[in-house]
């Protein structure tokens, strides 16, 4: 029985209840709930009963947490697991659970305790492990099973739960509230609600199955060698699968029924095999059934008759796997099972196709099977219905059977047959024919439906003698016998049929056949055949013919249809329900009778919503689509009606009642959670209940204010949590919503949250309300905060003794606390795995822990210092303060510190390396040599010399620090597209000779150091063309330009060749677009828009034609032409090699081999094609491993196509082809050589020998020379080729015809080794006076290549190649010509006799023959004759002054040859010339450059340099590089002593100067100076373009000579000169734009604009840059909008700029404004005249004006546009108000807590009752914020009450009151106001404002403001005394004035009104004294006599709590003598009257 319901906060859609069920699971059933969790608290409680020992009760299921609740072998057990490692608890009972009785399972946890308790009685606790103790579910709840869900925690070896749960509540929400399925929310899968029969079925109980998908499976039938199953049925049913089990490998056992007979098949692997039983079942009787198999047979018995087949011989018995399936399967195996074709699982029984009837004593090789051991039921009941009829023996049934008899009118063939003795074939005594009746019909049976075959005149027997009785009536219909009374009830004879007397009545059901079983009697006194006995049964069958039924229309739910009032409500089919059992329920539809009442609402269907319908299908219905929705009227109908397409079913009617809607917040509770981390908002939190019935309502909860420190988030479909602002209340059932803590700070304060919101429920919205949240804030704890110290090691470990930290309220795991830095150390750097870490990289604790997180340091500092970094703590939850960690740092004195930095260098540059990239040096500052132990790579190490001499040491193997610290070591990079080098050294302390060995004594400090070279590649190369062809195409056609075309590569490494931009000019054939759009022209594209196919050219215009294409790789720039060729189509070949193939094997064939071109648009390869026509005769073509005749392009490019030899001793083969490209061919054919296994050795080089050749002449190149010999390969097969081509000549070749072939400039490139061996092959020289020439050879024999063979090349000249030095001479001496200075030093020349012939005198000397010295004096010119003629011209210098030319920014060296002032010594006797030296002295420096002597310069303080030094090392000038084009420097000259330093005499000194000219380069590129391009142009107008918009600047050129180029014209208008602003420019110059004459015309379009230009120098790349152009639309703008002010009173008041004024920024000024909506309460008026327009002029000049025509308004709205011929401006609105005729107090100040009368003076709106001769009324509208207008409830009374109206009147009388309550704490005042409506007769109402100000109350304050004294401080004695005397005399003063202010108002209190409004009361300020510090003020309140009756006076009321004596601190207050005036009475009379009792020490004064 269900348990009582309970209630349950709400229900999906909104609800009211739900109800918990008791619900009955199958073993293979599960209730699946999509929620998600998050929690420290769970609890779970649920009931059980079950047989079974193993099951899955319940499961929570997260990605990695998880909580399950099992069965297993009996006894329970909880897996739990929360992300950190799982634990395991058992529960405690002594006896097993699977009693069948119920049990109480419950679980508890917190935090880490988890409880189990079974029955109440038994616990177990355990403790989980780790710190976070929430289990996190994200994954849904599961009871019963685990339906598909898949992760790796599960045990798929547990089985789904077999039994009943109840009661199941997890964290207080029921599970099984409901088991109808939620899609997205709730999966309900095969279970049903109670608790079940069959699961306290007895082992003996049969087993019913009733339903088409019904079936029972158990445990694998284990067989082992004979395979043995029985049972006994009992159906009617003439078809149902009776057994299945499969097996592996295609195995199977199948049993079944078909046409009622039984049916078995075995399957193993591909075959099977079947066996029919020999009669039917199908007779709803018992019927034992035994199957038996072997590897041998197959045996089926039915009621002891046996019937056996044998199986082949080969077979065995078949491997089964998986249950065994009994009277069905289920929906995964009936997918096997249908491929086995089976009947009664095939057709349209393949959904269904279960047995139906009732099985029992089921055995499995004698093993019983029932319901004590299924393991999955489904649609079966315990017990068989109609068993009662049948109480026959089992035993008896198989011994004593009576055979059921089918017999037909066709003959059936059987197989081996085991019949009972004493059996005669009755095959032929009876014939049956079916019977066939219409479905719900009747029909008779005659005898041509039941025949016998018998002679009855033999037998002596009468046709009305022969009985057939009826032994089973049919089962949907009955047989009507029309037979005579006397004879048996349920008999009829053969004469009744004869004459028509039996009739079968069907019952209408929709089963297609019926049967009646009956046996044949004969009554006879002779003897008859035992047939006619009575003793066998007969089936006969009956076929019933379908017809179409009507429909049948219900309410199940009754006829009424509830929903909410202006809502929709969803039909369902338990509302309207449509049966026909002969028509599937998608055929039918519904439609609604008459109309539908339209003020009541209407059907919608959901597809198509806001329509009304009045048909739709049943299919719409079911599905949940169509909606009734209401609109009006409460309670209206709807009349229904259903059809199958032919009938109409009944008509209903279905009454509709409109309900309001009415909802509670039930749950408002708030939530708790810890910082950082997220909770679920679940019912339980926060829940809103309807009075739903049945319908869906969407509840909405709508965020009026989120939370300060998280969010709201929903999970959404996803699985990700986003922010929203609104979310459902079906989400928070589904556990999609939840508050999420983001606020990672530290919270020092318990702060709490919150969020407001909003319900909504369809149109109805409550009122604001708070949902509370308690954050738990967490703080960390830095535990250990110590510095690390760092003595020897250079690295060292953070442990957890140097940082540790944790947090402080709950425990995390290690590594989820982690660290951040925030600033990296500056001497060293934080390692986290030996990986460098980065500024925001984090590091964990375990880390530090682990010893993973390092400090290493840089560079060893030279004296003990300190490092630190910035960081902070956080964790998923939040985040700490920042912290530094100190690192102490120690120096060590005896180790290398070394700076090894590495080197960053350009590609191709050099630099040097310093003290700061490489160095190694110690505390003691020890000297460091460094030895290069591997050189680098990509570059040299070079030192320079920066002595005179500019050569440097390249092959550098050592250097020192004083060469690093002298800037003297460089690395120079090779200019390879490398980006990394290194070399290797040794630093060592050992001196310069010591790298052998070291002296003795310490060993010497080293260290090995890989210094490290970056090189940053730059794009230093020009794209190259490496595809240069000519295009072609069809003529008119268009054709795809790809890379085979066209394609251009860039050496630079780094670089994308795809992305190399192409540039298009004008195609004068053509043109170039998209490939999917031809309507898109290209003009730019990339590489990989060739290489993706995506260019595509269309011919047009002349058959051939070129055009020019810009290539940039963004920075350099190169053209070409593209040549395009138009012709007629065709297809060539491309390609045609030949194959050389090796005897017997295979080769594939590529497009290296054969390949065809064409000039039609192709895309693909496979369309052109290749077809034999002539195959191979000594070997086959093979495509893809199929021989073939046809193969494409495309399996050429893929290597699919191989030339396979036939391994015969035919060395050459061929075949010929046609190839394909679309209607085009040609054909071809391909020669195919074969060669030897020897021809893959390599060729042999016999000879390799250098050429002699004379100068210009040729050689022969001999075999002696140059010879490859091959043993299988003659001469003629050796070919050459030329490798490396001669420098200074070419090959030639001889051929007999055509005379030499080969040029200079085309020469000779191959030949073989036949050529050589006939002597044809000549080596030519031809460049003259060169003495070598090389060339390099590879040779092949078509196999096997040898490269690299090299030939060296003499050359003897023709000239005489000397040598010749020149030499110097003395003045007048003479020297001798040596050997030295004439030399012939050539190879050839050597030993030859030569003769020099002067053939020119010295004109300056002779050479003459001094034995053996030839002299040379001055100068001479030889002429030599050897071999030739040849001159040779000596030279000597003579002093001379030339000045130097130097290139921009270069050097220039100058020596003597530049300048020589040798000559001056001639000046001296030649014995003194030698003691002399020449010496200059720069007396005024270059101003564009330096002079450099050595390595210093020349200064002002040391200018002096030596002749000497010029002839020797000579000086050297250096260029600034500045753009100047000479210099010059000045110098002294003079002769100095040797012997004496040089210093310039005061005379004979010689002065000159010394002129440089500067080669000028072109070096500087155009720089752009302007930073932002862009203009700002007036939509419509025309602006120039000048430098400030525009500037470029070069130092090398004038701005005429800076040139701009438009590449691409703007887009919204033109540039233009200012002389012709029409016409279009795409050039210009600096200079134009400087000058002011570049325009930019802008088209008139409001959208901005760009062009695109480039600007060049003539020498450098251009620069492109982008230009904008900004428009700046034309605009109307309002800068005077404000309220029109009309005085209260007045009717008309005038506009004028100042309210309202516009401004323009077009051209036209003439601003117009329009009324767009009329005036409600006026118009307005231009003098005496109403507009709607005016004008700008009008408000300047004030002529407009409003008149207000309503005066029970107090504003009206001036609603307006304005506009210009150029621009409008719409939605204007300008206020007129009525302002308030009142006066009022701008600076009252009113006392806190106190009641403050009103006063004429505070508010006065007496001229308003003047004008108007009425009493004003004051109405507030909105009251003060912190207080409240009153008045006293009667003239005595001191009871005020809160008024909303009053009167000047009442002002005057002092009746209007401001009672002021306002919270003061920690402010001095605050503003408050209250708003009013000023009201008189015959005047428009003003809204008013009245403002104050609120101070703190204080006794000393009178109601007027009195001036304030400042106190000061006095230590003068008076001090003391005087304040006690004001004192007194001010309580006399005050005493004096109440009276005579009580006497004086008594006489004018009968006075009129208007005098009372002109009283005023005097107030007198009076100084207050000077206060001491240490004396106290008293204030004495006096009690007035006779205050009760004065009802006059102007007051403040004071709250008696004020009015006791005050003591006042040391500021000195306002004057108090009017303080008592305005003090209430009435009040005074609640305050003490008695004296309060003193304290010690008190006293009364």
């Amino acid at each position: 029985s269900l348990p009582k319901p309970r209630p349950s906060p709400t229900a999906p859609g909104g609800g009211l209840f739900l109800f918990f069920l008791l619900v009955s699971f199958y073993g293979d059933s599960y209730v699946e709930l999509n929620i998600a969790e998050s929690s420290t608290r769970t609890s779970l409680q649920l009931r059980f009963r079950t047989s079974k020992p193993h099951g899955l009760l319940f499961l929570a299921a997260g990605n990695e947490d998880y909580c399950s609740v099992e069965l297993h072998s009996g006894y329970l057990q909880l897996r739990m697991n929360f992300g950190a490692g799982e634990r395991v608890l058992h529960s405690q009972q002594s006896s097993r659970l699977n009693d069948l009785a119920w049990h109480l399972a419950e679980l508890y946890h917190e935090n880490d305790n988890v409880t189990l308790v079974l029955d109440k009685h038994y616990r177990t606790s355990t403790k989980m492990p780790g710190i976070l103790y929430q289990l996190n579910i994200e994954r849904g709840l599961y009871v019963g099973g685990s339906g598909t869900l898949d992760v790796p925690y599960l045990d798929r070896a547990l089985t789904n739960f077999r039994g009943c749960i109840d009661d199941v509540l997890f964290n207080q929400h029921e599970i099984l509230t409901s088991l109808r399925p939620y899609p997205g929310f709730r999966n309900v899968h095969e279970v049903s609600l109670g608790c079940s029969d069959e699961f306290f079925a007895s082992e003996d109980e049969p087993i019913s199955f009733f339903s088409s998908k019904s079936y029972v499976s158990f445990q694998l039938w284990n067989v082992q060698g004979e395979g043995c199953l029985e049972c006994a049925i009992q159906t009617s049913a003439q078809r149902g699968l009776l057994l299945y089990h499969s097996g592996r490998a295609g195995d199977f056992i199948a049993m079944e029924i078909e046409s009622g007979l039984i049916k078995a098949h075995i399957g193993k692997s591909k075959s099977r095999m079947q066996l029919s039983s020999l009669k039917s079942v199908s007779d709803n009787k018992w019927h034992s059934i035994e199957l038996k198999f072997t590897a041998q047979y197959l045996q089926l018995m039915l009621d002891g008759e046996t019937v056996k087949t044998s199986l082949p011989s080969h077979s065995k018995i078949p491997l089964l796997k998986g249950p065994l399936f009994v009277g069905g399967v289920d929906d995964s195996t009936r997918v096997e099972v249908i491929k086995l074709e089976l009947t009664s699982v095939s057709g349209k029984y393949a959904r269904g196709g279960s047995f139906k009837g009732c099985i029992r004593d089921l055995k499995a090789n004698s093993e019983k099977r029932s319901l004590k051991n299924v393991l999955v039921t489904k649609d079966i009941s315990a017990g068989c219905k109609t068993e009662n009829s049948f109480k026959t023996n089992s035993f008896v049934m198989t011994t004593e059977k009576t055979p059921l008899v089918t017999a037909a009118s066709t003959s059936v063939n059987f197989p081996e047959i085991s019949k009972p003795q004493g059996k005669e074939d009755s095959g032929h005594f009876l014939v049956l024919n079916n019977l066939i009746v219409p479905e719900g019909g009747q029909a008779p049976l005659e005898s041509k439906h039941i025949k016998i075959n018998l002679e009855f005149k033999k037998l002596g027997v009468r046709q009305s003698q022969i009985f057939f009785k009826i032994k089973e009536q049919p089962s949907h219909g009955y047989l009507r016998l029309g037979v005579e009374p006397e004879q048996e009830k349920g008999t009829f004879t053969m004469l009744d049929l004869w004459q028509g007397r039996v009739l079968y009545v069907h019952d209408g059901s929709e089963d297609t056949y019926d049967n009646f079983t009956f046996s044949i009697s004969a009554s006879s006194k002779k003897d008859i055949s035992p047939y006619l006995q009575g003793h066998e049964q007969y089936v006969f069958r009956i076929t019933i013919t379908p017809t179409n039924d009507v429909p049948e229309l219900m309410l199940p739910e009754g006829n009424l249809f509830l929903l909410f009032e202006n809502s929709k409500k969803r039909l369902t089919a338990d509302v309207i329900k449509v049966s026909d059992q002969d028509t599937d329920s998608a055929n039918l539809s519904l439609s609604v009778l008459g109309n539908v009442n339209t003020d009541a609402g209407f059907l919608e269907n959901s597809k198509n919503p806001g329509r009304a319908i009045i048909t739709f299908s049943n299919e719409d219905l079911k599905e949940g689509n169509i909606f009734f929705v209401h609109t009006g009227v409460k309670n209206s109908r709807i009349v229904l009606r259903a059809s199958d397409g032919e009938k109409m079913s009944n008509t209903v009617v279905l009454r509709v009642m409109a309900v309001p809607l009415d909802y509670k917040v039930v749950n408002n509770t708030g939530i708790k959670v810890l910082q950082g981390n997220a909770a679920l908002i679940t019912l339980s939190h926060l829940a809103v209940e309807t009075n739903a019935i049945q319908q869906e309502m969407e509840i909405r909860y709508e965020i009026t204010e989120s939370p300060q420190f998280g969010e709201i988030q929903r999970q959404h479909s996803s699985r990700e949590w986003k922010q929203v602002n609104i979310f459902s209340q079906r989400s928070i059932e589904r556990s999609r919503v939840r508050y999420c803590s983001i606020f990672k700070a530290l919270q020092l304060e318990n702060v709490t949250d919150h969020f407001k919101f909003k319900v909504h429920i369809g149109n109805t919205i409550s009122d604001e309300l708070m949902f509370p949240i308690t954050v738990k804030w967490l703080r960390y704890n830095l535990l250990k905060h110590v510095p690390l110290e760092i003595e020897k090691t250079k690295k060292k470990c953070l442990n957890s003794d140097n940082l540790f930290a944790v947090m402080m309220d709950i425990e995390i795991p290690e590594s989820e606390l982690n660290y951040k830095l925030l600033s990296l150390p500056k001497k060293g750097q934080m390692l986290l795995k030996n990986q460098a870490l980065k500024k925001n990289s984090t590091f964990s604790q375990k880390s530090i822990i682990d010893h993973e997180v390092e400090y290493e340091l840089i560079n060893r500092p030279h004296e003990n210092t300190q490092d630190s970094f910035r960081f902070l703590v956080f964790t998923k939850y939040l985040e700490s303060n920042v912290y530094d960690f100190k690192i102490n740092i120690k120096a060590e004195l005896t180790s290398i510190i070394l700076t090894n930095n590495g080197l960053t260098i350009t590609e191709g540059e050099g630099a040097l390396i310093t003290k700061s990239r490489l160095f190694a040096q110690t505390m003691d500052n020890k000297a460091f040599q460094y030895k290069v132990t591997k050189s680098p790579q990509h570059g040299k190490l070079k030192l320079i010399n920066f002595s005179d001499s500019p050569e440097s040491n390249d092959n550098l193997t050592t250097f020192s620090n004083q060469d690093i610290m002298g800037e003297r070591v460089m690395y120079v990079h090779d200019d390879t597209e490398t980006m990394y080098d290194e070399f290797l050294v040794i630093a060592s302390t050992r001196e310069s000779g010591e790298w052998v060995s070291s002296a003795a004594g310490t060993e010497p400090l080293s260290a090995e150091i890989r210094f490290n070279i970056s090189v940053e590649l730059k794009n230093d190369e020009k794209p190259v063309r490496v595809v240069d062809k000519v295009f072609h195409v069809v003529k008119n056609g268009q054709r795809l330009l790809t890379l085979a075309d066209l394609c251009y590569h860039d050496p630079d490494s780094d670089f994308d060749d795809g992305q190399l931009l192409y540039t298009r000019r004008g195609i004068p054939n053509g043109d170039l677009t998209l490939v999917n759009d031809n309507t898109h022209r290209l003009y730019q594209f990339k590489q990989e828009d060739l290489e993706q196919k995506r260019v595509l050219f269309t011919h047009s215009g002349a058959d051939y034609g070129r055009f020019v294409l810009f290539v940039t790789d963004g920075k350099h720039y190169t053209s070409s032409l593209l040549e395009v060729s138009a012709s007629d189509p065709y297809v060539r070949l491309a390609n045609n090699t030949g194959l050389l193939v090796q005897k017997g094997k295979e080769r594939t064939i590529t497009t290296t081999n054969l390949s065809a071109i064409t000039n039609q648009d192709i895309r693909r390869d496979h369309e052109i094609t290749y077809e034999l026509f002539l195959s191979p005769k000594h070997g086959r073509i093979f495509v893809n491993n199929l021989a073939t005749d046809s193969f494409t392009q495309l399996d050429l490019k893929r290597g699919h196509v191989i030339y396979r030899h036939d391994d015969s001793n035919n060395l050459v083969d061929t075949f010929n082809f046609t190839v394909y490209a679309k209607d085009i061919h040609q054909d071809a054919g391909m020669h195919v050589r074969m060669y030897l296994e020897s021809h893959q050795r390599p060729p042999k080089i016999v000879h390799n020998n250098n050429l002699l050749v004379e100068e210009g002449k040729p050689v022969k190149i001999s075999k002696g020379k140059l010879q490859v010999v091959h043993e299988n390969s003659s001469p003629s097969e050796i070919v050459f080729t030329l490798r490396a081509l001669p420098v200074h000549g070419y090959i030639r070749k001889f051929a007999s015809e055509e005379g030499y072939l080969g040029a200079e400039q085309k020469p000779v490139l191959t030949f073989t080794q036949q050529d050589i061996d006939d002597g044809n092959i000549q080596y030519v020289q031809t460049v003259s006076d060169q003495l070598q020439d090389h060339f390099s050879l590879d040779v092949t024999n078509g196999i096997r290549v040898v490269s690299g063979i090299e030939i060296s090349v003499d050359i003897i000249p023709k000239l005489i190649p000397l040598e010749v030095q020149n030499f110097t001479v003395i003045e007048g001496g003479s020297k001798a010509l040596v050997e030295d200075y004439l030399k012939i030093s050539n190879q050839h020349f050597t030993g030859l006799s030569c003769e020099f012939i002067l053939v020119e005198p010295p004109k300056n000397g002779h050479v003459g023959n001094s034995p053996p010295l030839v002299l040379l004096v001055h100068m001479c010119i030889l002429f030599l004759n050897c071999c030739n003629d040849q001159v040779i011209v000596f030279k000597w210098l003579f002093f001379f002054l030339q000045g130097a030319i130097v290139q921009e920014g270069g050097k220039a060296l100058i020596n003597k040859t530049n300048l020589d002032a040798s000559n001056l010594l001639v000046k001296l006797p030649k014995v003194q010339r030698s003691i002399y030296e020449v010496w200059y002295q720069v007396i005024s420096l270059p101003q564009h450059g330096i002079i450099v002597v050595g390595e210093r310069n020349i200064t002002e303080e040391k200018p002096n340099f030596s002749q000497y030094i010029l002839n020797k090392f000579g000086i050297i000038y250096m260029h600034d590089n500045s753009e100047s084009l000479a210099d010059y420097f000045t110098f002294a000259v003079w002769l100095n002593l040797k012997s004496k330093s040089a210093k310039k005499p005061d005379t004979d000194v010689l002065e000159e100067m010394f002129n440089i000219t500067i080669v000028p380069v072109n070096d500087q590129v155009p720089e752009l100076k302007t930073k932002g391009l862009r203009l700002k142009v007036l939509q419509g107008d025309t602006s120039v373009l000048g430098p400030e918009n525009l500037k470029v600047e070069d130092l090398d050129n004038s701005p005429g000579e800076i040139k701009y180029t438009v590449i691409s014209n703007p887009t919204n208008g033109h540039l233009a000169m200012m002389n012709n602003l029409s016409t279009s420019i795409q050039d210009f110059t600096q200079v134009d734009v400087d000058s002011g004459r570049v325009w930019f015309v802008q088209d008139g379009s409001s959208s901005s604009g760009i062009f695109y230009f480039s600007v060049t120098d003539g020498k450098h790349r251009p620069l492109y840059k982008l230009f904008n152009l900004e428009v700046t639309p034309v605009s109307l703008t309002l800068v005077n909008l404000t309220d029109v002010v009309l005085p209260q009173g007045q009717t008309s008041v005038t506009i004028t700029n100042v309210q309202l004024s516009a401004t323009t920024n077009g051209k036209s000024t003439d601003i117009s404004y329009e009324i767009t909506v009329p005036f409600k309460c006026g118009h307005l008026l231009i003098g005496n005249e109403q507009v709607t327009k005016f004008e700008q002029a009008d408000l300047h000049s004030g002529r407009l004006s409003y008149l207000m025509t309503n005066l029970s308004a107090s504003r009206d709205i001036l609603q307006f546009m304005l506009f210009t011929s150029e621009s409008n401006l719409t939605g204007q609105v300008l206020n007129i108000i009525a302002g308030p005729l009142v006066k009022a107090a701008s600076d009252l100040k009113i006392p806190n807590q106190m009641v403050y009368k009103l006063r004429i003076k505070d508010l006065d709106a007496t001229e308003l009752a003047n004008l108007t001769n009425s009493n004003p009324k004051f109405e507030v509208i909105v009251p003060p914020a912190h207080g409240r207008i009153v008045r006293r409830r009667s003239i005595n009374d001191a009871t005020f009450v809160g008024i909303n109206l009053f009167t000047q009147n009442d002002i005057d009388r002092g009746f209007v009151l401001v009672d002021v309550h306002a919270n003061l704490t920690g402010i001095d005042m605050l503003n408050d106001s209250f708003t009013f409506i000023l009201m008189a007769d015959d005047v428009q109402p003003a809204v008013g404002y009245f403002q104050y100000v609120i101070m703190p109350y204080d006794p000393l304050l009178t109601v007027q403001s009195s001036p304030s004294v400042k106190p000061r401080e006095s230590s003068n004695p008076l001090s003391i005394i005087i304040p006690l005397a004001s004192v007194a005399l001010l309580l006399i003063v005050a005493v004096i004035s109440v009276c005579f202010f009580l006497m004086c108002h008594k006489t004018e209190k009968a006075k009129s009104l208007s005098k009372n409004q002109t009283q005023t009361i005097p107030s007198t300020p009076g100084l207050s004294p000077e206060q001491s510090l240490t004396v106290p003020m008293v204030t004495v309140t006096p009690l007035p006599k006779g205050a009760e009756n004065s009802t006059a006076t102007p007051f403040v009321a004071v709250r008696c709590k004020q009015l006791l004596p005050t003591p006042v601190a040391s500021a000195e207050k306002n004057s108090i003598q009017n303080n008592w005036l305005n003090l209430d009475p009435e009040m005074l009379q609640h305050c003490r009257k008695t004296n309060p009792t003193l304290k010690r020490n008190q006293y009364w004064v």
